[in-house]
Order: structure tokens, then C-alpha cells, then sequence
């Protein structure tokens, strides 16, 4: 797991989720995000890469749908997903829907997600 700004002309935060991810990962990366946000002036995409996780426990499911919520609140206009396997998009489906989190774009690959964000 990591956060961090891209360098790039546009405002993106970088989030990459790998393997299990735990409910205290999610809390950590909502920490992050907060303090990336604010130097951001709370206007900001967020790109996420999926590729390498697995899927969600339930407990981080819940987590999930309060963090995609907290990053609107603090300012996020769309979200660009590079999502890995069937699994894990069918997950990030329901947790977007669940948290009616509609601007979020999923892609194959991670340059694609990359793209859309800087154009």
C-alpha cells in the first residue's frame, strides 16, 4: 500500500492497493490522502492501482465504502482505477455503488488510467 502526489501538471494522488488489504491500511491511507488533500487545496483526481490486490476482506469492504466517502468529501472530482482481475472489479463495483461514489473510471492497464486523468 502506498499514497502519494504524482508529479504531474494536474492535482493526482497515487493510491496502490497489493495483496490482502486490511481495514487498518485503509485508515492509513485515509490519513495520507487528508494531508495530501489539504496542500492540494481539496481539488484533486485520484489514481488507483488495483492490479496487484487481491480481494477485499469484509471488514475492509466497510472501510472501503467510508474512505471513497471521505474522498469526496475532501475534494475528489473522479477516480481512475487500474483493476486487475474479475474478482476485484466486481468488489470495487459494489463499494462504489454502495458508497454512490459516481466518478470513477476503471481501466486494463495503468498507463490507460494514467491517460485519462492527464487529458
Amino acid at each position: 500500500m502506498s499514497v502519494k502526489r504524482l508529479n504531474s501538471p494536474k492535482p493526482i494522488i497515487e493510491i496502490v492497493w497489493e495483496g490482502v488489504v486490511t481495514p487498518e491500511q485503509v485508515e492509513q491511507t485515509n490519513i495520507e490522502i487528508k494531508k495530501i488533500a489539504e496542500q492540494l487545496g481539496n481539488s484533486f483526481d485520484v489514481l488507483v492501482d488495483m492490479r496487484n490486490m487481491k480481494a477485499f476482506p469484509q471488514d475492509t469492504k466497510e472501510k472501503m465504502v467510508e474512505h471513497q466517502k471521505l474522498l469526496a468529501q475532501w475534494g475528489m472530482k473522479r477516480a481512475s482505477v487500474a483493476v486487475g482481475g474479475a474478482i476485484a472489479k466486481m468488489q470495487l463495483n459494489r463499494i462504489s455503488k454502495e458508497s454512490q461514489h459516481q466518478t470513477e473510471f476503471q481501466w486494463e492497464t495503468y498507463d490507460d488510467a494514467l491517460a485519462f486523468l492527464l487529458n
